[in-house]
């Protein structure tokens, strides 16, 4: 599991995140002597693989060696800012749609459950998530993955913001009352979410081989501060059964 940070402030929303590597049959083993080729590669080439939708604020071109996803709201040209650089106070952005959801958007399990939901966020139900997404999280290992998607928002995220995660998988099985879709949403009270697919919680599975899960990120903002907000946190993908992870 490694961590990239990434920040949604009220000047940009930049994100950067991770392939993890899952395990297979074992979760522990020793063999001597032996060659190895282990390859370091770009975030759409993992064993976890992360690729950026259609929306001109996300890209394949993070990070260090540009080769990670980025969620980035300054739009620039050659360089050049050429328009906004952040989301305003009293505004909800969202990038990649909701429709094509089985069953209704207002009935997505969520984690943590929060009373307001993402449908009540929501400025676009209409717009196909198949078609329109943040990014996409795969699975193109041979096997079986459990997979946590984490968001670790900063200590002074402010309390009148909300950010969330939509992933819908439209080849997964476990369904309840027709629910194909998972959100997780980040408060000031609760800084930290996960949407996870393993076959050990509720309204989940894990993801088989060949899985694309689709992700929207709805940011909603308040009568906030434009100086003192921040946004910001972690993406973190974990996969397999890390150490780290309190699900997996």
């Amino acid at each position: 599991m490694e961590r990239r940070k990434f920040v949604i402030g009220m000047g940009a929303l930049a994100t950067g995140s991770a392939a993890a590597v899952g395990t297979g049959a074992f979760t522990a083993a020793e063999l001597d002597g032996r060659d190895a080729d282990i390859m370091i590669v770009d975030d759409t080439d993992g064993l976890i693989g992360l690729e950026a939708g259609g929306s001109e604020l996300v890209n394949d071109e993070g990070g260090a060696g540009n080769n990670q996803l980025a969620i980035d709201f300054n739009v620039e040209d050659d360089g050049n800012a050429v328009g906004g650089d952040g989301v305003n106070p009293n505004s909800t952005y969202q990038v990649g749609g909701l429709a094509e959801i089985a069953g209704t958007i207002e009935n997505v399990p969520g984690s943590p459950v929060k009373d307001t939901s993402a449908a009540d966020v929501a400025v676009d139900t209409d717009t196909k998530i198949g078609e329109e997404c943040a990014f996409k999280l795969m699975n193109q290992s041979g096997s079986d993955q459990n997979v946590e998607l984490t968001y670790e928002a900063n200590e002074d995220f402010p309390e009148d913001a909300l950010v969330y995660m939509v992933s819908y998988w439209a080849d997964g099985t476990s369904r309840d009352e027709e629910q194909s879709a998972l959100s997780a949403a980040v408060t000031g009270d609760d800084r930290a979410a996960s949407i996870l697919y393993s076959d050990t919680v509720d309204f989940s599975e894990a993801l088989t081989p060949g899985a694309e899960v689709k992700v929207t990120i709805i940011v909603d903002v308040g009568d906030v501060d434009m100086d003192d907000t921040d946004l910001g946190g972690e993406l973190i993908v974990r996969a397999g059964s890390p150490d780290n992870s309190e699900f997996l």
